[in-house]
């Protein structure tokens, strides 16, 4: 992943901090309402990649990590699963990146692109590897393939459909009050010889 998203632009950089500050605490929240226990795995249900996805669908590559990652670990703090905290930073944080950087190709004002797609699919094929991963290393693999099944897979199915839902409506909404995405840095620098 190039490093080149790190920089805001636009009028609006404010709109840009208070969007990020607001999708990081929608992803906390979310992931706090409901918690069903997975007993196998100590891991539980919860519906925060909602705001995982619609976090990389909104905010790109870098926002949608912090807001994913971030989010959704301080979720696991709140909650007593403080041992699930690090990784579900970089999980979900590579879950939102994903769908930030495919969601990132689309320029137009569209209500669902292809990359939008695209990304949500990556996104959850990040997730849904990355804990099954973890908990094969950590548990025994029926409860590692149990929660893949049941748990992750319920959650990714609701985060996608609901991102791909309002995840395109509200970024178009967004654009027209000026809000941008991060933009790719070497499209901002003059070449040699220019102006």
């Amino acid at each position: 992943m190039e490093m080149e998203y790190f920089r805001p632009i636009g009028k609006n950089s404010a709109i840009n901090i208070a969007l990020l500050a607001i999708m990081t605490a929608l992803a906390t929240i979310m992931t706090l309402i409901i918690q069903i226990p997975y007993p196998g795995t100590s891991g539980y249900f919860n519906f925060g990649d909602t705001m995982v996805m619609l976090g990389g669908l909104l905010l790109g590559p870098v926002g949608g990590f912090f807001a994913g990652g971030v989010g959704s670990a301080l979720a696991d703090v709140i909650s007593g699963y403080t041992f699930y905290a690090p990784i579900t930073l970089v999980v979900k944080g590579f879950e939102a990146m994903a769908v930030g950087y495919f969601s990132f190709k689309v320029k137009e004002h569209v209500r669902l692109s292809k990359w939008d797609i695209i990304g949500v699919l990556v996104g959850a094929i990040i997730m849904l590897t990355g804990y099954f991963t973890v908990q094969v290393i950590l548990f025994e693999l029926p409860f590692a393939i149990g929660e893949l099944v049941t748990v992750n897979l319920a959650q990714v199915v609701i985060g996608a459909s609901v991102a791909l839902i309002i995840g395109p409506t509200i970024r178009s909404y967004l654009r027209t009050m000026g809000f941008e995405q991060l933009e790719p840095l070497e499209e901002s620098i003059d070449e040699p010889g220019e102006g």
